[in-house]
């Protein structure tokens, strides 16, 4: 497993992943997917930390692709810590189809099963 970003260049998979992740953490029913939501926030929530501790440096920090970049970083090095979790097929297979005719099958569906997809991603 071995997605890596090499200079501005970032793995297709890793931004795909990222991608469906965070399409699964906007659109999910509330009530459902909430470690995926929960993780969302603190990779969120890293960054923006980071953005801030490099600007009381004086130094830029742009909120540009690069700060995807370290998203997807961050969420591989998550997803490739976790292998054995649920959390990321899970929630990047619900966010997949976000973008497609399934959509509203797929949503309706998760509001159907709320409490079993509670802690599944």
């Amino acid at each position: 497993m071995s997605n890596y970003v090499v200079g501005n260049q970032m793995s297709k998979d890793t931004s795909t992943a990222l991608l469906n992740f965070r399409a699964c953490v906007e659109d999910a029913p509330a009530g459902t997917y909430e470690d995926a939501k929960a993780l969302g926030k603190t990779i969120d929530a890293t960054c923006a930390s980071l953005i801030r501790d490099i600007r009381a440096l004086g130094l830029k920090a742009d909120t540009c692709d690069l700060i995807f970049a370290v998203e997807a970083a961050i969420y591989n090095y998550v997803a490739h810590s976790n292998p054995e979790s649920g959390l990321f097929p899970t929630a990047e297979g619900f966010g997949s189809a976000m973008s497609t005719p399934a959509r509203e099958r797929i949503i309706a569906g998760a509001e159907r099963d709320r409490e079993s997809l509670a802690k599944a991603g």
